[in-house]
């Protein structure tokens, strides 16, 4: 005789499921607009995974925007193939280099996060503003893996693995932004001043890379010598309910809650 007993949730009861993927992302040329050599973006992937993509051409404005898209499509093709981030940037390097350009070099950053484990791989070809910021204020860098692209050197890149907390949030921001300086001073911008401003967005609710892009262009005396781009992502908590149905189950075998729904929205104070 099987031994049955209702499970019972009552609605507004909070279950904890996979967490939410929010994103924050902005680009502006060196002079007002939005297309040029930066472009930032976010690509899913099967099994819930999301890829993101920043990418840093050599020079700015519109002129640089078809080089960036085709570097951009690259990599997007490789890694819908299921290819590592350090596989794509290897394949980028390698078309980046059959272009007749006076400047064919970029730097780029791509990552693969998988939110249901919280783990993020990702690839970095000699991108300098990429780091953790956690809610107490710490900082881990995430270092280079690979050389920037485009130059006459063999392109050894590989992949490095970290996991982020419920407490972190990954900042990811163009030359444009960590280079950005007054006329005359040596004062660069730099992941700390990023840092703080993506804290204070945090803090007051407002658009984190907007922020980032703002502070930037403000500390350079209301002036982008480059273009400028950042991305911002956390990875939140989600909370779901179920309703007050009573649920009849074998004792001992789970109840069955339902599939997660992922989705990309705007981002809000955690």
């Amino acid at each position: 005789m099987i031994d049955y007993r209702s499970q019972l949730r009552v609605e507004g009861t909070p279950r904890t499921s996979l967490p939410e993927f929010v994103v924050s992302s902005a680009v502006r040329s060196f002079d007002g607009g939005e297309r040029c050599g930066d472009m930032v973006f976010v690509l899913p992937l099967d099994s819930g995974r999301k890829a993101i993509v920043v990418i840093d051409i050599a020079g700015h404005g519109l002129a640089r925007a078809p080089l960036s898209s085709a570097i951009a499509e690259a990599i997007s093709e490789a890694l819908r193939g299921d290819a590592s981030p350090s596989v794509a940037l290897q394949g980028a390097d390698e078309l980046l280099q059959t272009f007749e350009d006076e400047s064919p070099y970029a730097v780029a950053f791509v990552a693969v996060v998988h939110p249901a484990v919280r783990t993020v791989v990702y690839a970095s070809a000699g991108h300098d503003v990429a780091f953790t910021l956690a809610d107490d204020g710490r900082i881990r860098h995430l270092m280079p893996t690979a050389p920037m692209l485009g130059i006459p050197l063999r392109n050894h890149a590989c992949d490095a693995t970290f996991v982020l907390d419920p407490t972190e949030t990954l900042v990811v921001a163009t030359d444009g932004v960590g280079d950005s300086r007054p006329t005359g001073s040596d004062h660069f911008f730099g992941a700390g001043a990023a840092a703080r401003a993506v804290a204070r967005s945090l803090r007051s609710g407002s658009d984190p890379a907007r922020t980032v892009l703002e502070a930037a262009y403000a500390h350079g005396g209301d002036y982008l010598a480059d273009d400028a781009g950042a991305i911002i992502v956390r990875l939140r908590p989600r909370q779901r309910c179920l309703t007050a149905d009573l649920q009849f189950h074998p004792l001992g075998r789970p109840c069955r809650l339902g599939a997660s729904e992922h989705g990309k929205k705007s981002f809000t104070v955690c």
